[in-house]
């Protein structure tokens, strides 16, 4: 089985290293990842500018491409041009943080996996939870035992799975599959480090997540995380509101008489 793995924290991130040598011992591991951080780049792919790509050897054994570009890059790139062979999995990862129901929208982990998703090749996003240390081979050993059970699914090319894992001392719960179950968003503010004669720069400096309307039952996201479970999701990019859909169009076919 050839495995393309890849991130957004970077080809240096840790989280990478550790899911890349689990990963080795089911498959032919090729990594090609962001050479910088790409944190909530989300699906953004680069156009109109050149992509520099170097190659490196990632950890012995494990052939290795820096990428000056997205998540999505990585996955394009490797698909169409790097790899000798197409890959028959990619795995995303591991994530320094979540990346839950509407975290989603702008994740570059999850991104990457839907760029593998929509080229047609079984796909998973995995991330571990805040805190102060990142057990990242504790993960590691769960998310080869999901991409075997995964890639025997006959139909793990209708989504992208995305799997979370608590940050935790003790042993995982266990693994819950689960939808998105409230609002989880980073309290952002801007802040002004410089002017000139006619520009002001703003930085985030910082912020801290809020949890808003947590449905409290281990089928949703948040909820189950925070009892301690791993959660997997199936998510595809449709962003269609299909009970929306309804009403607008009832709405609209009244209102245009």
């Amino acid at each position: 089985m050839r495995i393309l793995v890849s991130n957004d924290d970077g080809i240096n991130a840790p989280g990478i290293h550790s899911l890349a040598r689990a990963l080795r011992e089911i498959g032919e591991v090729t990594v090609v990842a962001p050479a910088t951080q790409q944190t909530a780049k989300g699906h953004s792919l680069t156009i109109g500018h050149e992509i520099r790509v170097q190659k490196r050897c990632f950890e012995e054994g494990i052939p290795g491409f820096a990428v000056w570009g997205t998540p999505k890059d990585c996955i394009d790139l490797a698909v169409d041009a790097l790899l000798d062979h197409r890959p028959d999995l990619i795995v995303t990862g591991i994530n320094e943080g979540p990346n839950i129901c509407n975290d989603c929208v702008s994740s570059g982990t999850l991104g990457g996996a839907i760029a593998g998703f929509i080229n047609g090749i079984p796909s998973i996003a995995t991330s571990l939870d805040v805190g102060e240390e990142f057990d990242y081979d504790k993960c590691s050993e769960i998310i080869r035992k999901i991409a075997l059970w995964f890639m025997g699914l006959p139909y793990n090319k209708e989504f992208a799975l995305n799997v979370n894992f608590p940050n935790i001392k003790d042993d995982f719960k266990g693994i819950v599959i689960a939808e998105s179950g409230g609002f989880h968003s980073f309290d952002a503010h801007y802040e002004v480090i410089r002017e000139d004669e006619d520009s002001q720069y703003y930085v985030i400096p910082g912020g801290f997540v809020v949890l808003n309307d947590i449905i409290e039952d281990l089928d949703h996201d948040i909820y189950a995380l925070m009892q301690g479970y791993a959660v997997m999701t199936p998510v595809h990019y449709d962003m269609v509101h299909l009970q929306a859909l309804k009403k607008l169009r009832k709405d609209w076919n009244s209102y245009d008489k």
